[in-house]
């Protein structure tokens, strides 16, 4: 009865994913069609030699098929896009799939351990202050976090650098190849989720000794540490796995400045110089593949809702 309960919840929020998807493809292609530069003459024009004429503008646009009215454009478009064709850089002639692979994996790199740095430093020291609410270590924990929300993630990069890698010579400035080489940029990725983090779980677990369960398990005796682990903790995960959520889509748009700073070949450098290149494909094929990012931490966190939330085992939505 769970497995045909979770298969029918899943399929409920696959099927919803698919009109988002469509839509995601939609604003990527449109973001081709409304550029305010013509994409027959960025191509003809990236050499410099000097102005197309009106001819070879047209003979461009009928080779790249921009001559044929938009509803075709993107049926056509969304063909190539479902065999895995996202059409090749403008600039470097190169298949935007081949530069997403290359990109992504960096990216990607770096998030899932600013992620770590999230769970493993903000996690515990939100439960901890939740414990010790209203002491001394719940007020430091929470100063700290208010400095360190209100520090500038470039100036913090700045200072990171300055010590680890320029004084204590500890971890390198820049690159990406080691993973000594991730350490400084996933860690100014993940400072100021790491304050909000805190609060939130905080707020939550506080929330939780309040519900009727927690005054229960105590009425029977339980030890408190049993009854902080195996009742209060897991009911105030909810929020936090939707905060998670949204703090790891956030990742994707918030890296482009980390990955500037630190020099890292990844998605944001990728988009900031396609750009300044006006080169559409890459836009376009970024905005695809992000999107579709989204959609699935979407669709995990939901996932996550069904195994954290009795009620939806059980069936009651109310």
């Amino acid at each position: 009865m769970g497995a045909m309960k979770f298969l029918h919840f899943l399929g409920e929020r696959v099927l919803l994913a698919v009109p988002i998807l469509f839509g995601v493809s939609l604003l990527a292609f449109l973001l081709g069609v409304i550029a305010p530069s013509d994409p027959a003459l960025v191509l003809l024009t990236l050499d410099g030699t000097g102005e197309p004429s009106a001819a070879e503008l047209a003979a461009m646009r009928i080779r790249l098929g921009l001559d044929k009215p938009y509803i075709v454009q993107f049926i056509v478009w969304l063909k190539q896009v479902l065999q895995g064709d996202l059409g090749a850089s403008y600039i470097t002639g190169v298949p935007v799939v081949q530069l997403l692979a290359t990109r992504l994996p960096v990216t990607f790199s770096v998030s899932v351990l600013s992620l770590v740095w999230v769970l493993a430093l903000a996690l515990p020291a939100g439960i901890y202050a939740a414990v010790r609410a209203d002491r001394w270590q719940d007020r430091l924990l929470r100063g700290v976090a208010m400095l360190v929300s209100a520090a500038p993630g470039f100036w913090l990069a700045i200072m990171l650098i300055h010590l680890f890698a320029e004084r204590w010579r500890l971890l390198p400035t820049s690159g990406y190849g080691t993973w000594q080489q991730l350490v400084l940029p996933s860690f100014v990725l993940a400072v100021g989720t790491m304050a909000a983090m805190l609060r939130l779980q905080r707020s939550s677990l506080l929330e939780a000794f309040q519900e009727h369960f927690v005054f229960s398990a105590r009425s029977q005796g339980l030890p408190v540490r049993r009854i902080l682990w195996r009742h209060a903790v897991p009911n105030s995960w909810l929020p936090v796995v939707t905060f998670i959520g949204t703090y790891a889509v956030g990742i994707l748009g918030g890296s482009v400045v980390v990955e500037s700073i630190f020099s890292l070949p990844g998605l944001g450098s990728l988009v900031l110089s396609a750009i300044r290149g006006r080169d559409y494909p890459v836009i376009q094929g970024y905005v695809l593949a992000v999107g579709m990012m989204v959609v699935w931490i979407n669709l995990l966190v939901d996932i996550s809702y069904f195994f954290l939330n009795p009620r939806l085992r059980g069936g009651d939505k109310s």
